[in-house]
């Protein structure tokens, strides 16, 4: 494992068996919360100390949106193609 970015399948943490709900939600955010400050991490090193990190943020997520937006056509263009669609 040394020298990998990511550990090999099988040695993720788990969360406990006996975690409530409660617990599950919480760690779930604690993961969002993280991954944000990674995302807005590398938003800060592209745009240097002085740039403007809300406008990089809303430029990152209309990049997004619009890889999301062409992946969802491409794939209701698939399923037309294939009769999987009403034609409308």
């Amino acid at each position: 494992m040394a020298g990998q970015l990511m550990p090999p399948p099988g040695c993720e943490p788990r969360v406990p068996e006996d975690a409530t709900p409660e617990e599950c939600i919480r760690i779930w955010v604690d993961l969002m919360d993280a991954c944000e400050q990674f995302l807005l991490a590398g938003l800060r090193r592209e745009i240097g100390p002085h740039g403007d990190l809300k406008a990089a943020y809303r430029r990152w997520y209309a990049e997004q949106m619009e890889e999301h937006d062409q992946m969802i056509r491409r794939m209701a263009e698939r399923l037309n193609a294939r009769g999987g669609g009403d034609g409308r």
